[in-house]
């Protein structure tokens, strides 16, 4: 697999230059989804902490106090902050929560009796100016509560060149799945991920891990002149896998431990969120509402911005099929889910896979063998178009 000295400590020096921002006075704020803007806690020279968990472990003790039918994901993050069990959790000192699905709203009531969280609250929609109105009024209140924790004010200089340093970050994952494009791929899904979470989900020092991260492009693009690499992933089935965020890597593994290789992820963290930038302007905060609000996330009726960032990544990216990844219990993927196999069936004439499962490896081998059935059937539709 990929071998660079970008992963060399990586996580390990982030997580101890954020313990020295600490112990200097600097506050960790967790984010739990990509609706927050992490420029604002930036700007209020805070850490932002990504906190989303994806192991099977702390599930047990969530179900707890939480339902056993309900997303591993939410049971993870809070069986986490229950055990004590994670130290970027033990790093912070509040959250920022946006009321996305019913799983996480109720359990950030939870949530609160072991940290203090403050509640963003969504708009149904994004297609509405009013929509980005309480979205802004949201982010006033979020930058009001940062200025009074942190001490420091969020000015307007401030806030634009923190948006810049995030712009660029999302301009280098952009241009390392962008490796991907066309024919001659050279990154494996899987290899993607590591890239892009291999700091643990502490951003700090942003430009240097936007840097890094070219680097690591700039090493992967060697691959294109690498003919026994492109002979064998050039016999390997292009999948697009969307859905639910890919918090537990259970599914991109058995995809590519069998014939497929990801070259694209539509998946919060992936090309849903790196696709586009903020604008940059007199009025910062207004620029982070627009943005933000029109995250192409399920929660949001209707949602057309995933059927478009879908559509253009099977057109740039010549993809084969496409696997939809659904965590048990995520109503809101799940229902879309028929939605966007339509559109992948009757737009693209793309085969449709969709998975549900959870962080546990108790169906792993069934989810290997009908992951492996779709594989063929895409190998068989590749052999039959070139003959």
């Amino acid at each position: 697999m990929f071998e660079t000295k970008y992963f060399d400590g990586l996580k390990e020096r982030t997580y101890n230059e954020a313990l020295l921002q600490i112990a200097g006075g600097s506050k960790a704020v967790g984010v739990y989804c990509a609706f927050t803007p992490q420029e604002l806690i930036a700007a209020a020279k805070a850490l932002p902490v990504t906190l989303c968990a994806g192991s099977e472990e702390p599930v047990g003790a969530a179900e707890q106090h939480l339902p056993k039918n309900l997303c591993p994901l939410v049971k993870s993050s809070y069986g986490y902050a229950l055990t004590s069990t994670c130290p970027y959790f033990d790093l912070v000192d509040f959250l920022f929560a946006d009321a996305t699905c019913d799983g996480k709203k109720k359990m950030f009531e939870l949530l609160n009796n072991i940290k203090p969280v403050n509640v963003l609250h969504l708009p149904q929609t994004y297609q509405t100016e009013e929509s980005t109105l309480i979205w802004l009024k949201e982010l006033y209140k979020m930058k009001s509560i940062l200025e009074q924790e942190t001490g420091n004010k969020i000015t307007a200089a401030i806030l634009n060149e923190q948006i810049k340093l995030f712009n660029d970050y999302r301009t280098a994952v952009k241009e390392l799945f962008e490796l991907n494009k066309g024919d001659n791929a050279v990154l494996f899904g899987k290899e993607i991920c590591d890239i892009i979470d291999a700091d643990g989900g502490i951003f700090y020092n942003l430009e240097r891990r936007s840097k890094e991260i070219r680097e690591s492009a700039n090493t992967a693009r060697e691959r294109r002149q690498d003919m026994s690499f492109q002979e064998k992933v050039n016999n390997r089935s292009r999948i697009l896998l969307t859905g639910c965020p890919l918090t537990n890597p259970k599914v991109i593994n058995l995809i590519e431990q069998g014939s497929g290789m990801v070259v694209a992820m539509e998946n919060c963290g992936g090309l849903k969120t790196v696709g586009t930038l903020v604008e940059i302007n007199h009025d910062p905060m207004r620029a982070l509402a627009e943005y933000y609000v029109k995250t192409a996330c399920p929660c949001m009726t209707p949602n057309p911005r995933r059927f478009d960032i879908i559509g253009r990544i099977i057109e740039e990216y010549n993809i084969d099929g496409v696997v939809e990844l659904t965590w048990h219990a995520c109503h809101t993927y799940n229902v879309e889910a028929h939605s966007v196999k339509k559109y992948v069936r009757e737009k693209f004439n793309k085969p449709y896979f969709q998975i549900e499962t959870d962080y546990s490896e108790g169906d792993t081998e069934q989810i290997r063998i009908r992951i492996d059935a779709f594989l063929e059937i895409l190998k068989q539709e590749g052999d039959r178009l070139k003959i």
